[in-house]
């Protein structure tokens, strides 16, 4: 009978050979499809053949001959050939749906060599699979066998010869294809491997006691997510996807270990403790399934009710005390909780489904009431045929024996009766009480989900901004040509503030706040900038001071550039902003000694600039007091006293004068004169149109984020011209906002793709 499976495996692996090879020279476009048609026949020669009955390397223990084998190496042989076929059988069932830089390599190398394989060694492949009758009579889950084997060896042919560019692996990419390869084998790991091959390896614990034993199993739960997050946060979506489904989908073939046909159809309602229903059990259809067929609402369900269910059986194991630490039931009751435990949070964590909201939330937690419902009924019923079903352990003591004789009593409350000679008994006090801890733990394990998401993103912002960091130093070195760092990038600038067609985009707004503003500001100069509110001063301004990012063009404060020399161009800078933020609880003095610490200001440069401010804003009585003490005009004083500290070459005020007194307003009107006749810059905008005429020495008018003009605000006086009225023509002529052009928005976007793939 061997010949016979020999030359259907040839039979399958020549029509499939031909096919598509006549597709790939002939009618190339199509060979998708084909790829696509040879895995779902594939997946369906794999479903029927493995749900119709046990496979027979499972009835072998510690290596012991019988059950067909008379050889322990042989033994070996067929475990690795089950193992290893069901990986690479899953890898090719998958391959075509997605595009994966080392899914190629890994069929034409992996697959083909394991098909190729289990060909030659086709004997003890069917061993495993159906026993030595398969030898005596036509079996037909081993013609079965021998399809798979065929359809694989044909589909990973056709696929090197159509995908040899694809397949070519260089330098570090052989790496990585060694881990991938790894992976995928480690991902097929049967529950039934450690008791074939372990010699008497018999050890047993008390599944309630949280010793070595049982933290041995728990660790991979913590260490598996990890690592898989670390290698592949930063991967496309499609090789996130990839990875998550061949797992999910092995692990729900590892879990069918003992759910196949056979155990749905056993004698006297056996069937009935066989259902998937379960908590986790659930989670084991519904993860793989989701990721298949991008169920978004359905996946929820799981990310808030399975993942605690597991947590909590992975805590509290239910299997007998007397059970191996090696057996099948042992192994497998761990390996699918950690798909159960982990597998949602991994999948969210990656961006495969968004972080869930209030709407997901609630869907899930009606979902779970219907689900709790159908469970107690089910429970109910289907003790009559047997006394043993427990789906969710709401129907026995399980829980409650670990919770303490108050859990206890509370099923002591019961309600039965009879419908059609079936008895009915509920425990409405406990399992109401179950239903909404296991709510309230629901909504627990999603705070503890945002905190976790919120550190790992803030790590990854961290991280992302340390790389820019090193990219804008590198940059910046080779502008600067072996000058240091701290030197201004352009040294003929070093007494300018200057914007070069400065632009700046909020968001994804059609409108752009400033665009291709220009501007030169230079030492000794008051600058005033004019504009009505929503203009785009403060956006200006707060790009210049670096509180917002610039979307295209430059700005150099005395020569340095403040995208990549920041922290020197702040150096630079006095800022004191139309909105004010003190640390309130500080005395004044406290606050300017904190702020001149920042900027490295001797104690005698201080002293002597705080003594001559004070004095000059006349706080002599409360510079000492705690800042929440002060009036909104005392508070602005010192605001610019705290500007000042460290005499900057460019000091800019949003809107300085509102809220002080008219003594105070001709004293920081003094401070700025003073300030440029230092020749440093003064640059601040206000809506009062007087004062800038008397002070200031230029003016700009901005309105709908486009500079409408510079001005000399002396040569206006020698000509007559007012400022107001000047003012006023200006902001009352008709300006459109700049929108953003749509095909540069489109290319914009496709950018901002490209760069997150």
């Amino acid at each position: 009978m061997l010949g016979i499976y020999y030359l259907i495996g040839a039979l399958a692996a020549a029509a499939v050979i031909t096919a598509g090879l006549l597709l790939h020279f002939k009618a190339p476009t199509k060979i998708n499809i084909f790829f696509k048609t040879v895995s779902l026949i594939l997946a369906t020669a794999l479903f029927f053949r493995y749900m119709t009955a046990q496979d027979n390397i499972v009835n072998v223990e510690n290596l012991q001959l019988g059950n067909g084998f008379n050889s322990k190496g042989i033994i070996v042989v067929a475990l690795l050939q089950v193992w290893f076929a069901y990986a690479v059988e899953m890898l090719v069932i998958l391959a075509p749906f997605f595009k994966v830089r080392t899914v190629p390599a890994a069929v034409s190398y992996l697959a083909t060599s394991i098909f190729a394989f289990n060909f030659i060694m086709m004997g003890s492949h069917l061993l495993a699979i159906t026993g030595a009758e398969a030898f005596e009579r036509f079996n037909v889950r081993a013609m079965l066998v021998a399809v798979e084997t065929g359809l694989g060896i044909g589909y990973c042919v056709v696929h090197t010869v159509h995908n040899i560019k694809d397949i070519r692996l260089r330098g570090n990419e052989w790496v990585w294809f060694a881990f991938a390869c790894v992976g995928i084998i480690l991902a097929a790991f049967p529950c039934y491997a450690p008791n074939v091959v372990l010699n008497k390896l018999q050890i047993t614990y008390n599944p309630d006691d949280l010793n070595l034993y049982h933290r041995l199993y728990i660790y991979p739960a913590a260490i598996i997510p990890i690592v898989l997050y670390v290698i592949l946060k930063d991967k496309p979506m499609d090789t996130k996807r990839f990875v998550v489904m061949l797992y999910a989908w092995l692990a729900l073939l590892n879990y069918s270990y003992n759910h196949r046909i056979p155990n749905f159809t056993e004698a006297n309602f056996g069937w009935v403790t066989n259902l998937p229903l379960h908590l986790c059990n659930t989670a084991l259809y519904i993860t793989p399934i989701c990721l298949t067929f991008k169920f978004k609402r359905f996946f929820y369900f799981t990310y808030f009710i399975n993942v605690l269910g597991a947590f909590l059986a992975l805590m509290m194991p239910n299997y007998s005390d007397t059970a191996s630490i090696i057996s099948p039931s042992v192994v497998l009751f761990f390996m699918y909780h950690y798909q159960a435990f982990f597998m949602p949070l991994l999948v969210v964590g990656l961006g495969i489904f968004r972080r869930p909201r209030w709407k997901e939330f609630g869907y899930s937690m009606i979902g779970f009431a219907a689900y709790f419902l159908l469970v107690l009924v089910t429970n109910a019923w289907f003790s009559n045929y047997n006394p043993g079903v427990d789906y969710f352990f709401i129907n026995s003591d399980f829980v409650a024996d670990k919770l303490g004789n108050w859990a206890l009593n509370l099923r002591n409350v019961t309600l039965e009766f009879d419908i059609h000679g079936l008895h009915f008994k509920f425990y409405p006090v406990y399992q109401a009480i179950y239903l909404g801890v296991y709510y309230v733990m629901s909504l627990g394990v999603w705070f503890l989900y945002e905190l976790g998401y919120n550190a790992i993103s803030g790590w990854q912002d961290i991280g992302q901004r340390n790389k820019k960091i090193k990219v804008d130093k590198l940059a910046l070195e080779v502008k600067l040509a072996g000058r240091s760092i701290e030197e201004p990038m352009n040294m003929e600038n070093e007494n300018k503030l200057i914007l070069h067609d400065f632009t700046k985009r909020y968001g994804k707004s059609n409108v752009y706040a400033v665009k291709d503003a220009n501007l030169v500001v230079s030492g000794g100069e008051i600058y005033g900038f004019l504009g009505p509110n929503g203009a785009g001063k403060s956006t200006i301004i707060k790009s210049i001071v670096g509180i917002q990012t610039i979307t295209d063009g430059a700005i150099e404060v005395c020569g340095y550039d403040v995208a990549t020399q920041s922290v020197q161009a702040k150096r630079q800078i006095g800022f004191v902003p139309d909105h004010y933020a003190l640390y309130e609880r500080l005395t004044a003095r406290e606050y300017i000694n904190y702020i001149a610490d920042l900027y490295e200001v001797s104690k005698e440069d201080r002293d002597e600039r705080m003594d001559r401010m004070i004095k000059r804003f006349e706080l002599e009585s409360a510079i000492d007091n705690p800042i929440r003490t002060y009036s909104h005009g005392m508070k602005q004083k010192v605001t610019i006293m705290a500007a000042l500290i460290h005499n900057p070459k460019v000091w800019i005020l949003d809107e300085p004068l509102t809220g002080l007194d008219p003594n105070s307003i001709f004293q920081v009107k003094e401070c700025m004169k003073e300030h440029a006749a230092a020749g440093n810059i003064v640059f601040f905008s206000s809506h009062i149109i007087d004062v800038v005429e008397r002070i200031c020495d230029k003016i700009a008018i901005i309105r709908k984020g486009q500079i409408q003009c510079v001005r000399d605000v002396h040569e206006m006086e020698r000509n007559g011209e007012s400022l107001e009225k000047f003012y006023m023509d200006i902001v009352n002529t008709v300006v459109e906002p700049i929108r953003v052009d749509e095909g540069k928005k489109e290319e914009q976007s496709n950018e901002n793709k490209r760069r997150k793939a």
